[in-house]
């Protein structure tokens, strides 16, 4: 599929990084299963060692099809809730990410840190980088602040032709020098890639990122699929500051501080125009495009909650994809809690797609 590229302004190249934690499968913060599955959609294998899973980047709709651009998110084995410490990489240490040989490197793009050329910039990706995340979008820590220049956190390089190379030039440590819980996922953008045939390749992540920069080592399992399924990614591109919408809080009867911002594509990796929410009952609804159904979500309660709701003020609209530019479709949805005190799962799946599950805790008080 051919991207289309958007030029974004430098004003906003400051707020516009997404790497949404790739897509998080009907999954529960305490869940440990061999997979997770989608129904008719990709499944997605937990790895061994420091790698928990390998998934399509957010940002695009075709990062894990066949002769497509690598564009993948590798999480790490800690749980993306922000009340968990993830991991730290100190000065000189580093990550490495070994590619199977089957993924081709064309060698006609260089290896770059983000942001210090402009062929490696968001809306012109042309480029292979890596950034390294902290559980939810629009919240990385950026290899250099301000981006471009200024002091230098981490480089990316390449060891020969499939190893991706991130050495921390400072300590990267949790609540420094980015205020968030550390290091959870690397978002790889391999624009100089091509991915293999359909299959199942396994990605192995060597980290000095043990204690006094111990190595630890993993082995992720990512699947390359034929073609594009239609997919939908969550986004924190649209609030300022880019707080955390996959765990939040509210009160009972409450709407969650944050929407959630949906970015659609269908099984041809265009925009999903026109989508709207119907709930059936209090816990289910459905995605509906026009007069068909193409998707659904639900929503998981404490036991005896009711009037918990999930609601859209307005059908989905054609946007930019933040940082690739290409074209999707945006769904603002609102969450208002239910009667009951608890945590609640909220999940979006599109029919022949993946999922995502947002979660919010309610307290009878929020400060």
């Amino acid at each position: 599929m051919k991207k289309t590229v958007v030029l974004i302004t430098p004003l906003l190249i400051l707020v516009m990084w997404i790497t949404l934690t790739g897509d998080i499968y009907r999954w529960s913060p305490d869940a440990d299963l061999a997979f997770a599955s989608t129904g008719d959609a990709t499944e997605v294998y937990t790895g061994n060692g420091i790698v928990g899973s390998i998934t399509r980047a957010p940002i695009v709709p075709d990062g894990d099809v066949a002769g497509a651009p690598t564009d993948l998110v590798l999480d790490l084995d800690t749980s993306l809730d922000p009340s968990v410490t993830g991991r730290s990489l100190l000065a000189g240490k580093t990550i490495k990410v070994i590619l199977p040989e089957e993924f081709e490197n064309t060698g006609r793009l260089l290896t770059q840190d983000f942001f210090t050329s402009p062929t490696c910039v968001p809306g012109n990706l042309q480029c292979n980088s890596a950034i390294l995340l902290q559980g939810w979008p629009q919240h990385p820590i950026l290899p250099s602040v301000p981006p471009g220049q200024g002091l230098s956190r981490y480089s990316v390089t390449l060891e020969g032709t499939h190893i991706m190379v991130i050495t921390a030039n400072v300590d990267l440590t949790p609540g420094a020098p980015l205020p968030g819980p550390g290091i959870k996922q690397i978002h790889l953008i391999l624009n100089g890639f091509r991915n293999p045939a359909p299959g199942f390749y396994d990605i192995q992540v060597l980290a000095k990122t043990g204690a006094d920069g111990a190595i630890e080592t993993g082995l992720g399992r990512v699947q390359i699929l034929p073609q594009i399924r239609p997919s939908i990614n969550v986004t924190s591109f649209y609030n300022p500051g880019s707080p955390n919408t996959i765990y939040q809080e509210t009160s009972p009867g409450e709407l969650a501080p944050l929407p959630y911002d949906l970015l659609l594509w269908d099984r041809n990796g265009a925009p999903m125009e026109g989508v709207t929410l119907s709930m059936v009952n209090p816990t289910h609804g459905l995605l509906v495009q026009g007069e068909n159904s193409v998707g659904q979500f639900f929503i998981d309660t404490p036991p005896g909650a009711s009037g918990q709701e999930i609601f859209s003020a307005a059908p989905s609209v054609p946007v930019p994809a933040p940082v690739s530019g290409v074209p999707t479709a945006r769904l603002t949805a609102f969450f208002r809690a239910g009667s009951e005190v608890g945590e609640y799962g909220v999940t979006f799946e599109l029919n022949g797609g993946n999922a995502v599950q947002m979660f919010v805790r309610v307290h009878e008080e929020i400060d």
